[in-house]
């Protein structure tokens, strides 16, 4: 299973902005098609003019991956567009801060349906595809604080979606390697993005979010230090760059930082322990 950029076409949810962005980028200049998806028409079209500038066919359409309707018209309009699918990144997300007690249930919803189902939701679209063509690749963007769920405090709908996501995504790599597709999960700690305001696209239904300031999140008390010389703030070129270069060997996982691995052995070895 080794993906083929040139001449290939990537689905890029939350492609507008930040890692989406930077990762439609890199990926078309390997020569590969576009598919962006966003909530917002206006930087949609802003992300897709400097990609034909470049050269790229790129197609858009306004998506709310909490609709699963929206994504199987996504799937239908990229086939019919380009014939296929080789790569589909499952990287919508949106996120509130606040501890559990502030969190009311519309914060609960907006979170799980865009972080946790808008992945399921791109599988259960995309991923016959693929199957059924015995070829292509998913990539689910999780997340350190997923992966270390006490490490970022005050994040809790974020955190615990990002987990789940994380989890379905390993637990359809075997089944999808049966089909020629393969599936790896990104684990970003901090990356130049927009998430902290991703507020300003949420939903009448799901109610108002409240500002997310630097204080609104914190890290736990005793939490293990990086390794030395760790740089933990990466720009979306940098990490776009990583995943580009990693994808085609099929990785599980790819980490963007490397020098967080102490905060990974201490709650491994915390969960160890009870064995």
């Amino acid at each position: 299973m080794s993906i083929n950029y040139q001449g290939g076409t990537a689905v890029i949810t939350g492609g507008a902005t930040g890692i989406g962005r930077a990762l439609a980028t890199a990926l078309a200049k390997k020569g590969m098609n576009i598919v962006l998806a966003s909530t917002s028409a206006e930087r949609l079209e802003q992300a897709a003019s400097e990609l034909r500038a470049s050269g790229a066919q790129v197609m858009t359409m306004v998506c709310d991956v909490s609709d699963r309707s929206a994504v199987r018209a996504l799937a239908e309009k990229t086939i019919a567009k380009f014939g296929g699918v080789d790569l589909l990144c499952a990287n919508a997300g949106v996120t509130t801060a606040g501890p559990f007690l502030d969190q009311v249930d519309t914060d609960w919803d907006w979170v799980f349906d865009v972080v946790l189902r808008g992945v399921s939701n791109c599988i259960q679209a995309f991923y016959p595809l693929m199957a059924k063509a015995g070829k292509g690749q998913i990539l689910v963007t999780g997340s350190q604080a997923g992966l270390v769920p006490d490490w970022v405090l005050y994040h809790g709908p974020y955190t615990s979606a990002k987990s789940a996501a994380m989890a379905l995504a390993v637990a359809l790599r075997p089944e999808a390697a049966e089909h020629g597709v393969g599936v790896s999960v990104l684990i970003p700690a901090s990356t130049e993005s927009d998430i902290l305001t991703s507020g300003r696209s949420r939903p009448m239904r799901y109610g108002t979010s409240r500002e997310i300031t630097p204080t609104s999140i914190a890290l736990r008390p005793g939490t293990p230090n990086p390794l030395p010389d760790t740089k933990f703030l990466l720009s979306g070129e940098e990490l776009a760059e990583m995943v580009v270069a990693k994808l085609p060997d099929n990785p599980a996982f790819i980490a963007t930082h490397p020098g967080l691995k102490p905060l990974v052995k201490d709650y491994f070895d915390r969960i160890l322990a009870a064995y």
